[in-house]
């Protein structure tokens, strides 16, 4: 099959005028012009999209997919206080909550052109939900309010594989200690120790607050009480997030997500230890934790990543309104940066480059086609007009998943259930 449109941008090259891709079962076999790719295979079917931009699906670097039916729930307001007030809603689902809740973000990152993700679960529901709808990428079983002896059996209790893939080829795993107050020093060497032994990718939400910031500085805050409760072992530092986690030795090639309160020299260190940061404005703007410095991080030459959070802590798994936030708080970054901060970079902090990000021979056939007015520049038209309405086809390893603006399964189930989750997690939110 040949898919085309106006434009193709693979990313790693220039955008091409009247491009097409050609897929063989699951993978991309070659791009080039339309002309040039029906001439060399004139029985290929093909699938044209007039006045759209052809791109590789997005790579939404951070989710929490399971949240997805709390939509709404909870209101915009402080950090700290939104997170216990998340807590009863979260305690109250159980596995299959998790696994309809994900199905649903699954689908509504497909509706917004996301073909992969870095999702933080609780279990096997979300990513056999994912990818039961198409979803690839990386889902990191949190870790928290237990100790580094208790680790094996959690592991084992929550089902977590026993390889790197969790779900087929699509579908990788990877260990998320919460934060470094939810897990403490002994859980993160632990679980980075586990992460490095088995090939696994390591991630970790980091300097995301003040209320995280001044918890580490001085040992004071609303995050004490949590701190001292779900991680015993933690004391402050006395330092930023990120010098704390070069400490304990768990920095190098680790995935540090929102990190908005850095410290002096710490973009540095991220730019020389870490894989990559994984940046959520507008979860940070919802949850009045400031703005992540983008100029900063790219100055240090930290590799970036671009990710929603949680529908319970924004209010769409849309990636190009991230993307345009991400413009509003940096207005020197180019369109053409944050593309690849959308795709191929962000696949690079997730670790999955090598099937993923770009459109190019061999990788999965990923492809989004988004309709924009007529342009010159498709990498500015597609960032700065893309949203969910103008998503008029996904393809995720060679199969459509929403065709010509039609999801290609039925979803009325898949939302039925979300929103039996949405009514269960308010009745537990009214009662707390």
């Amino acid at each position: 099959m040949i898919v085309s449109g106006e434009w193709l941008l693979p990313v790693v090259g220039d955008p091409i005028r009247h491009g097409a891709v050609r897929i063989t079962g699951s993978r991309i076999g070659e791009v080039g012009t339309f002309k040039a790719l029906t001439r060399a295979y004139p029985n290929e079917t093909t699938h044209d999209h007039p006045g759209c931009v052809i791109a590789p699906g997005l790579v939404n670097g951070h989710t929490h997919l399971s949240l997805s039916s709390m939509l709404g729930l909870l209101p915009p307001g402080e950090f700290s206080t939104w997170i216990s007030n998340v807590a009863p809603a979260v305690q109250a689902l159980d596995h299959d909550d998790f696994a309809d809740a994900a199905a649903y973000g699954a689908l509504e990152c497909l509706r917004s052109g996301v073909t992969a993700v870095g999702d933080i679960a609780y279990g096997p529901e979300a990513p056999a939900a994912a990818a039961d709808t198409g979803i690839g990428g990386v889902f990191f079983w949190e870790l928290l309010g237990m100790t580094a002896e208790q680790l094996p059996e959690a592991l084992s209790s929550r089902d977590f594989p026993t390889e790197s893939v969790a779900c087929g080829g699509r579908t990788l795993c990877g260990i998320s200690p919460h934060t470094p107050y939810t897990a403490g020093p002994g859980l993160i060497q632990a679980g980075y120790a586990y992460a490095r032994d088995h090939g696994y990718a390591f991630a970790i939400h980091a300097a995301e607050s003040t209320a995280e910031a001044r918890l580490l500085m001085a040992g004071e805050g609303p995050l004490r009480e949590s701190a001292g409760r779900l991680a015993p072992d933690f004391v402050a530092p006395g330092t930023g997030t990120v010098r704390y986690l070069e400490h304990l030795g768990v920095l190098r090639d680790t995935i540090a997500v929102h990190c908005v309160q850095l410290m002096s020299g710490e973009p540095e260190l991220l730019a020389a230890h870490a894989r990559g940061v994984v940046l959520c404005p507008r979860s940070n703007r919802y949850l009045l934790n400031g703005k992540p410095p983008v100029a900063a991080l790219i100055q240090a030459g930290v590799r970036l990543g671009l990710g929603t959070d949680s529908l319970a802590s924004n209010e769409t798994l849309d990636l190009f309104e991230e993307a345009r936030e991400l413009l509003t708080i940096d207005p020197g970054l180019s369109t053409t940066r944050t593309l690849e901060i959308m795709t191929l970079e962000g696949a690079q902090v997730l670790g999955i480059d090598r099937d993923y990000g770009s459109l190019e021979s061999g990788k999965y056939a990923d492809i989004i086609a988004v309709e924009v007015s007529d342009t010159n520049d498709p990498a500015s038209a597609l960032v700065r007009e893309g949203s969910p309405a103008r998503v008029r086809s996904v393809i995720t390893g060679g199969v459509w998943r929403l065709l010509d603006g039609r999801m290609a399964f039925l979803t009325k189930e898949i939302e039925q259930r979300s929103a039996r989750v949405t009514e269960k997690a308010a009745r537990a939110l009214r009662t707390r």
